[in-house]
């Protein structure tokens, strides 16, 4: 039976300890203001990631004995010289040094990023590095059917069935899924249901998008609610043990239960190890993509604004349906 196998942005610049009488100004007084602003302008996310950025840069500098608030353009340049040479990915310099710039900024200094130096050294990146990205490995419906089929009885089961299930066919991202209310799931007569997804990590304005629900996904759906005794608030709960259900899940753990999803239902560890939170959004696309969906309708089932990542998680599907995969259909090379 399935029952599972179970530093900020250095303290804002890290500031020496200040007397209760002393009063900030200049830079660090800005700095901290906008960071005062920005509570409710961006996702919590988004904070902790620059922090988190911030807190990489910080450390940088101080190992070169160099100053970081403002910071010197050539330090910027070796700072990415520094994280190419350390494996860092592409879209990843690319964030520290857009943090850096935001936080320049927001201290009413100079743009070290804006100048020559990091611009060539971002170039120079480009030249020395690859842009793609390592992509999530999928959790496809057969996936999902298999773990449905095996996992036996139990509240753990009940909620990894029914995660799955939304998650799939919502194709929701880890936070849009965590977030799911009691108030967001319509249940129709028969027996489909819909769920409203609030706001999503391009939607920062909350216009929100409703997702379909087939009847297998709602009957899992009640099952999982009937046992775990909710009524309102959170759909997904954490689990203490094996029979209490706690608060809400945090999105952390949504790709640890996917993990050990994959592990139950016998992935080779290489593909479990590349499953993440994204990986049932990543299965759902190329199931749709397999089963000749247009494109128009798989990029607004994901509540993408382009269609650039349904296509990248599609590729796989379609390069066997491609103009010299057809070629060589019909001239026999198959």
């Amino acid at each position: 039976m399935y029952e599972g196998k179970m530093t900020q942005w250095r303290s804002e610049f890290r500031p020496m300890p200040i007397a209760p009488q002393l009063v900030l100004q200049g830079p660090l007084a800005d700095l901290l203001e906008w960071q005062a602003m920005a509570q409710g302008a961006y996702s919590a996310n988004t904070l902790r990631a620059q922090k988190a950025d911030g807190a990489i840069f910080q450390a940088y500098c101080e190992s070169v004995g160099e100053p970081f608030l403002p910071a010197n353009p050539h330090t910027v340049r070796a700072f990415i010289a520094a994280q190419v040479k350390a494996g860092k990915k592409p879209a990843t310099i690319q964030r520290y040094v857009a943090t850096i710039s935001r936080v320049h900024t927001a201290a009413h200094l100079h743009n070290p990023c804006s100048s020559e130096a990091v611009r060539l050294g971002l170039k120079k990146m480009g030249r020395e590095t690859s842009a793609r990205q390592d992509q999530a490995h999928p959790l496809n419906w057969k996936d999902i059917k298999d773990f449905i089929d095996s996992a036996g009885d139990g509240l753990r089961a009940d909620r990894e069935r029914a995660m799955l299930c939304v998650a799939y066919e919502t194709l929701a991202r880890r936070g849009e899924l965590v977030a799911l209310e009691l108030r967001d799931i319509d249940f129709h007569p028969n027996g489909t249901g819909q769920a409203l997804i609030r706001r999503g990590k391009t939607d920062a304005i909350g216009q929100g998008r409703v997702a379909y629900l087939s009847r297998t996904t709602v009957r899992w759906l009640k099952v999982w609610l009937e046992h775990a005794g909710v009524e309102e608030g959170a759909v997904f709960r954490r689990l203490i043990g094996r029979a209490q259900v706690g608060g809400p899940l945090n999105s952390g753990s949504v790709s640890l239960i996917f993990k050990r999803v994959a592990q139950w239902i016998g992935m080779p560890a290489r593909y479990v190890a590349a499953i993440s939170g994204h990986s049932t959004r990543v299965g759902a696309t190329q199931d749709l993509a397999a089963l000749d969906i247009d494109l128009a309708a798989i990029t607004q089932a994901g509540g993408w604004k382009s269609p650039r990542m349904p296509l990248q998680y599609a590729e796989k599907i379609n390069v066997g349906r491609s103009g010299m995969a057809r070629a060589a259909e019909k001239t026999g090379r198959d």
